[in-house]
């Protein structure tokens, strides 16, 4: 794999799934409905999936289908008085076309919005952002030895041949 995809891989995991972690938590106390803490629940677990990601590709063993769905998850924007989603980690350049017309949305960090017959416009739209790294995630940056890991054992700490220890 890119070392730069890997490294922006590996900040969009785990940093944002800390971050998202970290902001979804305090709405555990706000919330009064079954449904809700459901919701909050999920997305909890879809940003513990993204560390747990990101743990496993620092150590050169997560699989790129694992990865292509969690960022596959992000790519959706739904918005209707019937049901609203969008999630996203670290990242997220948003395009929709919403009530009243077409909007562009950025943000920095990590979102996820759940929510079932509330007062949203009709819309939908798409996250360029993780559309672009899924696409990367099948592209020749990606590419993976046969045994389809994202790469071998860290082997930073080996010998080199031909240096001295001095």
């Amino acid at each position: 794999m890119n070392a730069w995809l890997r490294r922006l891989l590996l900040i969009l995991t785990i940093g944002g799934g800390f971050v998202g972690i970290t902001l979804t938590a305090p709405f555990f106390f706000h919330v009064d409905k079954v449904i809700a803490y459901g919701a909050l629940l999920v997305f909890v677990a879809l940003y513990g999936y993204g560390i747990f990601l990101g743990v496993k590709l620092s150590e050169g063993s997560a699989p790129l289908p694992h990865l292509r769905f969690y960022f596959g998850l992000q790519i959706p924007f739904l918005s209707s008085p019937v049901i609203a989603y969008r999630f996203s980690t670290g990242l997220q350049a948003t395009i929709a076309i919403i009530q009243p017309g077409v909007r562009f949305d950025w943000r920095l960090g990590s979102e996820g919005q759940f929510a079932i017959l509330s007062s949203e416009p009709w819309g939908i739209g798409i996250n360029i952002f993780a559309l672009a790294i899924v696409l990367l995630l099948y592209s020749r940056f990606a590419v993976v030895p046969e045994d389809g890991l994202v790469s071998g054992p860290n082997q930073s700490l080996q010998p080199t041949a031909g240096r001295s220890d001095e």
